[in-house]
C-alpha cells in the first residue's frame, strides 16, 4: 500500500508545473494552479480509495482476539477465569460448601486476583490444572499465592494463606487438544495444620456411572459474578466413550468425564478437584459451554498421573 501511495506522490512531484510568474499572464498562473489542485484531488481519490479497500479485506478476514491476545475458539471453553474479569461462571447449579468439607481446596491468585482452583495434596505441593499456569514463567512465580482451608476467597477463620516458589506443567502438555492437562505448585512454606486430599491408586478403574462432586468458586447460572463462597455440585461420571462421541474423538484415556442436569464446572474452576467418595479422580480442564445437556465436562485422570506427580513433587 505505502509503494503505491509513495508512487502517487512521485508522480505528483514530478508533473509539478515549474512557476515562474514572471514569464506568464495571471490567466496562465491560474490555469496552472487549476491543474494542480487537480492532480492533488485525483491523487488524493486514489490513496482513500485504495486504503478503504485493504481496511475492508483486513476488517472481515481477521478472527476475533480476546484479552489475552489468543484466538478466540468456539468449540471448547477452558475452565480458566480471566483475573481481571470479574464477571465468570464457575459451578453452575452449585450450593453452598459447609465449613470444613473440603479443606484442601485451592484459591490461586495472582496478584491477588483469583483465576484458578486447585487441591492440597501434600503440606507444600498443591495438584492444579497445566492451562492455569501455561501463560506464566518460572520468574512470575512470586506473584502468585494460594489460600487453602477457606469458604471465601478472601480467606476466614482458620484459612492459610502461602506464596509460591515454583511450578511444574506436565511436559506433555498439549495446549491445543487439552491432554495431559495437570501441573504442581510448590508452597514458599508448608502447610502444617490443614488435611490434604487423597489420590486414586495407579491402578483405579474407569469410576463409569459413579457420584461424583466438583466444587468451585462461582454462580450457579451462566454470566454472574464471581460468587465469595464455596459452591459444590453433585454430577455422575460419564463413560470414556460416550464423551468421546460427543467430542468428536477427541477424548483420550488420560481424561475422565462428568455430567448432571444443569451442573457443571465452568471458567474459574480450572484445576478443581473431581471427586468421588472423597479421592480425587479428575482435575477440571475443559468443556464446550457450561451445563450444555450435550457435553460432559472434561477432567484429566488423576490415576494416569499417580506416578509423574509422586516423582515431580519430590523433586520440584
Amino acid at each position: 500500500m505505502w509503494h503505491m501511495v509513495w508512487n502517487n506522490a512521485s508522480q505528483f512531484f514530478y508533473k509539478l508545473p515549474s512557476f515562474r510568474i514572471e514569464h506568464h499572464s495571471p490567466l496562465v498562473y491560474v490555469l496552472q494552479l487549476i491543474k494542480l489542485m487537480s492532480i492533488i484531488l485525483i491523487t488524493m481519490r486514489s490513496t482513500i480509495v485504495l486504503i478503504f479497500l485493504v481496511s475492508c479485506v483486513f476488517s472481515s478476514s481477521l478472527p476475533d482476539v480476546d484479552s489475552w491476545n489468543s484466538v478466540d475458539v468456539e468449540d471448547k471453553t477452558l475452565r480458566e477465569s480471566d483475573a481481571n474479569d470479574e464477571e465468570n461462571d464457575l459451578i453452575v447449579g452449585g450450593t453452598a460448601a459447609a465449613a470444613g468439607e473440603f479443606p484442601f481446596q485451592v484459591a490461586i491468585k495472582y496478584n491477588g486476583n483469583f483465576f484458578c482452583g486447585g487441591s492440597l495434596i501434600s503440606p507444600s505441593i498443591v495438584l492444579t490444572a497445566a492451562h492455569c499456569l501455561a501463560r506464566q514463567s518460572q520468574s512470575s512465580a512470586s506473584r502468585l499465592s494460594v489460600i487453602v482451608n477457606t469458604l471465601s476467597l478472601n480467606g476466614g477463620p482458620g484459612s492459610v494463606t502461602r506464596g509460591v516458589r515454583k511450578f511444574v506443567i506436565h511436559g506433555s502438555y498439549n495446549s491445543r487438544t487439552s491432554d495431559n492437562d495437570v501441573a504442581l505448585i510448590a508452597l514458599s512454606s508448608p502447610v502444617t495444620n490443614v488435611a490434604f486430599v487423597k489420590l486414586p491408586s495407579a491402578l483405579a478403574g474407569s469410576y463409569s456411572g459413579n457420584s461424583a462432586v466438583i466444587a468451585g468458586w462461582g454462580t450457579t447460572s451462566s454470566g454472574g459474578r464471581i460468587s465469595q463462597r464455596l459452591l459444590k455440585a453433585s454430577v455422575t461420571v460419564s463413560d470414556n466413550s460416550a464423551c468421546n462421541r460427543q467430542y468428536g474423538g477427541s477424548i483420550t484415556s488420560n481424561m475422565i468425564c462428568a455430567a448432571g442436569p444443569g451442573k457443571d464446572t465452568c471458567q474459574g474452576d480450572s484445576g478443581g478437584p473431581l471427586l468421588v467418595a472423597g479421592v480425587q479422580v479428575g482435575v477440571t480442564s475443559f468443556g464446550r459451554g457450561c451445563a450444555d445437556p450435550r457435553y460432559a465436562g472434561v477432567y484429566a485422570r488423576v490415576s494416569r498421573y499417580v506416578d509423574w506427580i509422586k516423582t515431580n513433587s519430590a523433586t520440584i
